[in-house]
């Protein structure tokens, strides 16, 4: 009776569980050198679309050389999802980027002017604790 239970319970709680809006992974591909602070804005009038790889369901965004990622897309809040975090040279070659050795301060998001934004920092854990606090440029991007 108790395994039954137990059986029940988990197929109640995966099925149970809203899907749809559950937060995917997500890459960035980093221009090859870029240092300093990231900021993804979602729900954005203008920018790239989500590309969407076809061997993974990893939602891929291109961060221009300012640092910069705008979307249409909604940033979800719910669930845990980890995200990769590749410098992409000219010819397309990824080099895998390591959170807490080369991406910090990644924020959960934030609210402004009806959309959310996301912030990360992309370099040394030295150049994180130097340049720590986010450019006054960004809110006005």
């Amino acid at each position: 009776m108790k395994k039954l239970l137990v059986v029940f319970l988990s197929l109640f709680f995966l099925f149970g569980c809203k899907q749809d809006d559950q937060v995917s992974p997500r890459t960035f591909l980093i221009p090859d050198g870029y240092t300093g602070w990231v900021k993804v804005k979602y729900n954005a009038e203008v920018g790239q679309t989500l590309k969407t790889s076809t061997s993974s369901k990893l939602q891929e965004y291109r961060v221009s050389s300012t640092g910069v990622v705008k979307t249409p897309e909604q940033h979800i809040h719910e669930g845990w999802a980890t995200n990769k975090y590749f410098y992409i040279n000219k010819d397309g070659q990824r080099k895998k980027l390591i959170p807490g050795k080369m991406v910090h301060g990644s924020s959960s998001g934030r609210e402004l002017s009806g959309g959310t934004t996301e912030y990360f920092f992309v370099g040394t854990s030295k150049q994180f604790h130097k340049d720590h606090y986010l450019p006054n440029e960004f809110d006005t991007r």
